[in-house]
């Protein structure tokens, strides 16, 4: 069976049993793989519930197919029209738009920039998918003051049909994209390989803990390095000190949410737990639960437990979704479990909160005011607690301390001796806290990408992030090619946070859901960027080009950024994160020395602490206003152990750095250090060349053996990016169009319809068209030129630069550009249509790109009769 039948089977069973959940994980996975099947489109768009999605889906099926009859049927049960969307305006992020502001083309909505990345939540589907918004194409919009013509009323005669027009400026415009999924993956905070971890420029912590000098030196080399614990005479642990109410955890079997992979079983259901273990009058909670069963005959009795990152990210759904990578190769030896923590995914409750995440939507599309932002908030913040408070939630016993209790319940209901604990970010600290509470209880541990439990995150963002930046610096000297190419990165890099804090520029950006933000951006979102894109190991090898393009005014890596501004709290239930982070983070330092490290640390721009606004006092006071205490005595004790635990981290992480994974060593007697050496956050999710997940595997095999981690050393270095000079020239192969034949790049992807992306890169947006169309040259320069559309994408209309000659056709050569790239655009009709080639790139390439690329193609058409 073919990968579209598979899912497609998967998810019609799904939906015929009733199971709309599941349908949308496998239909997401299908659109996933094959983002240009509009069928795929069209059955997402069945099994999601939420109106706007759906609408989304059939939109996109139809762009995709305009002869989709029963999407666009669909669609108009939604009361929308198949051929007219309504407008989308600019909005501006720190003041109204001014009334006569242009609109957006719909036409030039952004998309993904490789069939392999659509723009939504690969591996987070518990909720119906994000995805970017692609409207369908629509008719143009009825002039001011006039009234549309009825369907029924005869219509003028047209030389062409407007119905073909409209659909080759959607061609056209589908080349004018911003290589946005690989943003939306690093500004969101959910796609860091598997999991829904730190958010990109992560809360803050205890400076005082990490020695400044640490901070300056090398990364250590990928070795496995056992380490001497040194205990310590702290202070009890809080679990021992409070008394703990008599009640019996229960385990319940029910169905699974989601479609069970073939040939595996999996027993799904949710274990009941005090929500207050010290309050007698506490009411019981719902935890999910997910028990993929071993494959061998055999099955070790020490399963493995996931622990998910976040703080407030999901585990069921996601590792039903992430099988093949996540849960199936522990299978061999034994079960895995996923379990959502308290307050998150299928847990019974989850703290999300609509509240906040409206304000912050408002807020991004520039409909809350410089003057009361703050205030608007706060207001977000007490409606939040308030409705919680008002269903019964007690919001004091959702943090790490009560998780831990929870996995120590969840293996005594199953009757489990041991386990072995598998954290990723956020997930470490309750890894540790586990081992720490309930030593007995854990076989092994593995920790990939850690967040020490004596750190509080707000207080070491300069050691944290200086760390990363310094290894990028390093790391690029130490690469002849990357040195050659960008030989004062750190020069240059600093030179342009100075510049653009002195200066900062407007930067105008279409959002994933339609529309436009204008920001002023400055040096220290440059600082936000940047550590972004070193947190996500796809990016890496981009950072040295991105920031060099930025300081020659070619800021393509904002507007990407811009763009997936809407989805910073998908994936989390943002309630459980506030309560965990005031708690463990805020609360477990002084508002004097948080403001202290506050003032020191390198400021990362507007959006680089929501929700969390403004100085210590500040967040202190939302700390109160959410009904924090700050941790008891010994609560964040460090951990001193020797349960065998595997330590990953990767060399470019700055959320959760070496250092880190390094300091929680000194309390460990039997580990294993691992550092990937190409790697930023969260190694096991990120390393495709599946040498990360093959340590864990021999580790967790024999935990009393270190494990032969001698892959990680070999592992390739960062291949950093280079700009493209010409040489070699790109080579061109033969190419069949619609009327003609042509030359277009060997090497360059076909997106179909005579698209051709790059892809060098995740951030290259890179791409060539070649189309003939059903109109004439002039006919398509009108509807390009027109204000009225808002130039089809375009920042302004096309200006010719030249003609030329060529196999007996005239080309009219045009320049434009589109959100600042540029754009060559040429033109050529025979008979009676015209042969479009268009070339989209960034500034510095652009020259290059035209010789032997753009002029080639050009001169490579041959008409045919």
């Amino acid at each position: 069976m073919s990968l579209k039948g598979e899912y497609l089977n998967q998810g019609i069973q799904a939906l015929e049993n009733g199971n709309p959940a599941a349908a949308a994980a496998a239909f997401t996975q299908l659109v996933k793989q094959l983002p240009e099947d509009d069928e795929g489109w069209l059955w997402l768009g069945k099994a999601v519930t939420a109106p706007d999605r759906k609408e989304f889906c059939f939109k996109r099926a139809i762009q995709l197919n305009p002869a989709n009859a029963e999407a666009g049927h669909l669609l108009a049960e939604l009361g929308h029209s198949t051929t007219a969307v309504k407008p989308q305006t600019r909005i501006e992020a720190r003041q109204p738009a001014p009334p006569d502001e242009k609109p957006i083309a719909a036409f030039f909505a952004p998309q993904s920039p490789a069939p392999s990345a659509p723009p939504f939540l690969a591996e987070d589907l518990s909720q119906e998918p994000v995805m970017a918004a692609e409207p369908a194409v629509p008719a143009p919009p009825t002039p001011t003051g006039t009234d549309p013509v009825p369907e029924h009323q005869e219509q003028p005669p047209r030389k062409k049909s407007p119905r073909r027009l409209l659909i080759v400026l959607a061609i056209v415009a589908a080349l004018i994209v911003c290589g946005l999924a690989a943003f939306f993956l690093l500004t969101s905070g959910i796609l860091d390989g598997l999991t829904a971890l730190l958010p990109v420029q992560p809360l803050p912590t205890q400076a005082q803990l990490i020695p400044a000098t640490q901070a300056a030196g090398p990364a250590p080399t990928s070795t496995p390095s056992p380490s001497t614990a040194t205990p310590t005479e702290d202070a009890p642990i809080l679990a021992t000190m409070l008394p703990t109410v008599v009640y019996t955890a229960s385990f319940r079997e029910t169905p699974c949410a989601f479609e069970k992979p073939e040939g595996i079983v999996v027993n799904c259901g949710f274990l009941t737990v005090p929500e207050d273990r010290t309050d007698p009058a506490s009411g019981n909670i719902q935890l999910a639960v997910a028990i993929f069963r071993s494959t061998a005959a055999s099955p070790a009795p020490d399963p493995v437990v996931f622990l998910q990152g976040g703080p407030g990210g999901e585990a069921v759904l996601l590792s039903a979704a992430a099988f093949p990578f996540l849960v199936e190769p522990f299978l061999a030896e034994r079960d895995f479990i996923a379990i959502d923590q308290r307050g998150t995914g299928l847990s019974e409750p989850a703290l999300g909160c609509d509240e906040l995440v409206s304000v912050y939507k408002q807020d991004i599309e520039g409909q809350i005011p410089e003057s009361s932002r703050g205030f608007i908030y706060d207001n977000a913040f007490r409606s939040c607690h308030g409705m919680m408070a008002i269903s019964g939630i007690d919001l004091g016993a959702y943090t790490t301390l009560e998780s831990a209790a929870d996995i120590r319940d969840l293996a005594v209901s199953l009757g489990l001796a041991q386990v072995n604990l598998y954290g990723a970010s956020y997930g470490t600290r309750l890894a540790q806290v586990v081992m720490r509470n309930d030593p007995a209880l854990v076989r092994s541990a593995i920790l990939d990408s850690v967040v020490p439990v004596d750190v509080a995150l707000y207080n070491t963002d300069q050691i944290r992030f200086g760390y990363a930046l310094d290894h990028l610096f390093a790391s690029c000297a130490s690469d002849q090619a990357c040195n050659r190419a960008y030989s004062e990165l750190e020069t240059v890099f600093w030179d342009a946070v100075a510049q653009l804090n002195a200066q900062p520029v407007s930067v105008t950006a279409p959002l994933l859901t339609g529309g436009e933000v204008t920001e002023e951006v400055s040096g220290s979102d440059l600082i936000g960027i940047v550590l972004g894109m070193l947190k996500n190991s796809d990016l890496i090898a981009s950072v040295p080009q991105a920031i060099y393009r930025i300081r020659g005014g070619d800021y393509s890596t904002f507007v990407a950024a811009q763009s997936s501004l809407p989805f910073a709290f998908e994936g989390i239930d943002i309630g459980l994160y506030i309560s965990m982070m005031c708690r463990e983070h805020i609360m477990a330092t002084t508002e004097s020395e948080l403001q202290a490290a506050l003032e020191t640390q390198m400021d990362l721009g507007l959006y680089s602490r929501l929700p969390f606004l403004g100085d210590a006092g500040d967040l202190f006071e939302i700390c109160h206003v959410w009904g924090t205490e700050a941790p008891r005595q010994g609560e964040n004790n460090p951990l001193v152990s020797d349960i065998p635990t595997l330590v990953i981290e990767g060399a470019f992480d700055p959320t959760t750095p070496p250092l880190f994974g390094q300091r929680i060593l000194t309390g460990l007697t039997q580990a294993t250090y691992v550092e990937f050496p190409n790697q930023g956050h969260v190694p096991t999710a990120a390393d495709v060349s599946g040498c990360a997940m093959q340590i864990v595997q021999d580790f967790i095999s024999a935990p009393q053996q270190s494990p032969d981690s001698s892959c990680a050393r070999g592992l390739d270095q960062i291949a950093y990016i280079l700009p493209y000079t010409g040489t070699p020239p790109e080579t061109l192969v033969e190419f069949a169009g619609d009327g003609f034949n042509a030359q277009r790049p060997e090497s360059w992807e076909e997106q179909g319809d005579g698209v051709f992306l790059r892809a060098s890169s995740p951030m290259d947006i890179t791409q060539v068209m070649i189309i003939r169309t059903f109109l004439s040259s002039s006919e398509l320069l009108d509807s390009l030129s027109s204000t009225l559309y808002g130039y089809q994408g375009f920042d302004s209309a096309p200006l010719q630069t030249g003609t030329r000659q060529q196999n007996g056709l005239t080309w009219s050569l045009y320049q434009t550009s589109s959100y600042g790239r540029p754009v060559e655009l040429a033109m050529a009709d025979t008979n009676g249509t015209a042969i479009v080639v268009l070339l989209f790139c960034h500034e510095d390439e652009r020259e290059a790109l035209i010789q032997t690329v753009y002029l080639p193609m050009i001169d490579s058409v041959l008409p045919l009769p």
